[in-house]
């Protein structure tokens, strides 16, 4: 069943209507082309040489910070200063019911693009009746990322083709994990349980809905995924740094990186840079290969057009311009945002060792993954699902809870939600 648009604005929060000045459709900027970004969303380089390339069409790129949704939702609640462009998250399907408020980008010949961008990215922008709304921009394919210094140290394999081979499931990461902490006492191979489903979903080829909008949350897929997560804290492998949003956690985490009490996490591409600001000291130490368990990807943005963009046609050459293979190798060396367009794995600004894992060429890992990702549909509903699911974790590997009643508790928490959003 759809949700209706009261249901897609909700997110702005109804006192956000009185944001909106006027009743009638208004972009932004008139007499502008502007795009709304978010920090890091793109390069500030190729942004810059957009702007000149575009002059004539007044391309105005903003930077409205981390809260771009909220103030999205907001502009189209009251159909006022509305961007022209705008950049979407991982969370595009949720826009898919209101597709009327973007234009489809097949209309302006988004298609004769199709065949330079990653399958399942380009059909992650796709609305199930075949409407292109989001362009692709990043993704994030995951890795193993480890402390080759440390593992080198403790007598076990180190070099990126070994690891690999030693970790290639999530079973032997778990008995390699196991050895190595006994080597090294007070370290750990793994962030927390969150960490682990979330990635073990990422591997599947379906979430937690399928095309027709069933449930299918609490099948067997799913229950791996969750059993996997608790096998994990039973063998007292997750250093329990749980992301809660809050400063404080990504202080241990970050302490951890630098420390070496976390000698190896599974993650997307993005994480890298977070990594080499949080502890530069560490650099050179570190080491990614193939997750265990195989391909995933984690993350990723898409740029749309609104409703009411002044000129479609002009617009979607910009951002058939800016999200180009090669200016998407740019983005990747500029804002640590991994192309979704496989030509740009084999620029050269792209394959240039990296000094701070030790001279690898990390392109030829995060690349392999990505293009070996899995299509999966992702629906509106599937990160409030995950959420739901991964907090009862946390309640489990936090504060002791049962993990049989937690499975009971997060399905009860998803019925209740997909009730109240009409889909059950």
């Amino acid at each position: 069943m759809a949700v209706n648009r009261r249901g897609f604005l909700a997110g702005a929060g109804a006192s956000l209507l009185a944001l909106a000045g006027c009743t009638s459709p208004q972009t932004t900027s008139p007499g502008r082309l502007t795009l709304w970004y978010w920090t890091r969303g793109l390069s500030d380089n190729v942004l810059d040489e957009a702007r000149a390339r575009f002059a004539d069409a007044r391309f105005n790129p903003s930077n409205v910070g981390h809260n771009l949704r909220h103030r999205l939702l907001a502009a189209i609640s009251g159909d006022a200063y509305i961007p022209d462009i705008t950049m979407l998250n991982d969370d595009i399907a949720g826009y898919f019911e209101d597709a009327d408020q973007f234009i489809d980008l097949n209309t302006l010949g988004a298609d004769r693009f199709k065949d330079q961008y990653l399958p399942w990215k380009w059909q992650a922008g796709t609305t199930p009746d075949g409407k292109l709304l989001g362009f692709p921009i990043d993704t994030g394919p995951a890795a193993l990322f480890y402390r080759h210094d440390l593992f080198q140290q403790a007598g076990f394999p180190s070099e990126p083709d070994d690891v690999a081979r030693a970790v290639s499931t999530w079973d032997q990461y778990f008995a390699f994990s196991e050895e190595i902490q006994k080597a090294l006492p007070g370290r750990y191979m793994i962030t927390d349980a969150k960490t682990v489903f979330t990635y073990s979903i990422a591997q599947e080829p379906q979430k937690f809905l399928d095309r027709q909008h069933h449930y299918i949350g609490d099948q067997a897929h799913v229950q791996l995924a969750w059993d996997r997560a608790l096998t994990a804290v039973r063998k007292g492998l997750t250093a329990g740094l749980v992301d809660t949003g809050q400063e404080s956690g990504s202080v241990d985490r970050h302490a951890a990186w630098s420390n070496g009490k976390e000698l190896s996490l599974v993650n997307a591409s993005w994480i890298t840079g977070e990594i080499k600001e949080s502890a530069p000291k560490t650099a050179g130490a570190w080491r990614i290969c193939r997750s265990p368990g195989g391909a995933a990807n984690q993350g990723g943005s898409f740029m749309a057009l609104t409703s009411h963009c002044a000129d479609p046609q002009k617009a979607f050459e910009i951002v058939s311009w800016v999200l180009s293979p090669a200016n998407q190798a740019r983005h990747y060396v500029d804002a640590g945002l991994f192309p979704s367009a496989p030509g740009a794995f084999d620029d050269p600004l792209m394959r240039q060792p990296d000094p701070f894992f030790g001279g690898q060429v990390t392109v030829d890992v995060f690349g392999q993954a990505a293009k070996e990702v899995k299509p999966a549909y992702f629906s509106p509903q599937d990160i409030d699902i995950s959420n739901i699911i991964t907090d009862e974790l946390v309640n489990v590997e936090s504060a002791g809870k049962d993990p049989g009643q937690a499975w009971r508790d997060a399905q009860r928490s998803i019925t209740r939600l997909l009730q109240r959003r009409g889909v059950l």
